[in-house]
């Protein structure tokens, strides 16, 4: 089995998630977990593996959404549900967005 690279956190409370994919309709979930490298989430959205998003994040108590592109790297779903769950890779980002990203998932566990 591969080891991963960052510890996944699964959040205390709700972070919930607008997926965009290149003018097709949002997509809207909760993030099953997350960490400084991608995130599991739950969402009604259909997607392919390799595609890229723009997702906006939002974390109880930040009045400001995190804004990240994503690439799905995995897909599945589950028996008896409507919603889909996704792993999520985040593309590249500015030192800045990626230390407010750490701050962010460490006041989420």
């Amino acid at each position: 089995m591969r080891e991963r690279g960052a510890v996944r956190v699964v959040p205390k409370s709700a972070i919930t998630v607008v997926i965009d994919n290149q003018g097709l309709p949002v997509a809207y979930g909760v993030v099953a977990n997350i960490s400084e490298q991608g995130a599991c989430v739950w969402t009604n959205g259909r997607f392919q593996v390799g595609e890229t998003v723009s997702l906006r994040l939002s974390f109880a108590r930040e009045l400001q959404p995190y804004e990240a592109s994503g690439r799905v790297v995995w897909g599945d779903k589950t028996p008896g549900e409507d919603a889909l769950r996704y792993g999520l890779a985040w593309e590249e980002a500015a030192p800045p967005d990626r230390e407010r990203l750490q701050h962010l998932i460490d006041g989420a566990r």
